[in-house]
């Protein structure tokens, strides 16, 4: 799962991930235990889980907000010749956001 996910925030994302599901896992406990901590997939979070290979959504065949917003960003670049203050303003945001927006979901 961890391998797979693309990492956007690159190595801050991960570290805070990991010590998330640190934290989550440990949840309810009154002390560490001896044994090896095993991080469990529910501990991390819903975007980090959803790109696991046979993760599904709650619903079968529902996409998430940030895939449906990354398709339609693309497709915006994509018809307006990657005119960026064309495209912001197609999607009615600023070109800030868009630029954000795009290194974001890693388009060019």
């Amino acid at each position: 799962m961890l391998a797979v996910y693309n990492w956007p925030g690159n190595i801050r994302e991960l570290r805070n991930a990991l010590e998330r599901s640190l934290v989550f896992s440990r949840t309810g406990r009154a002390a560490p235990t001896s044994e090896l901590d095993i991080l469990e997939p529910e501990s991390f979070p819903e975007n980090v889980r959803a790109v696991a290979p046979g993760a599904t959504s709650t619903i079968a065949g529902l996409r998430s907000l940030e895939e449906v917003e990354k398709e339609v960003i693309a497709a915006t670049l994509e018809a307006t010749h990657y005119q960026i203050s064309k495209s912001a303003n197609a999607l009615g945001i600023s070109r800030k956001t868009l630029l954000e927006k795009r290194k974001k979901y890693g388009l060019k």
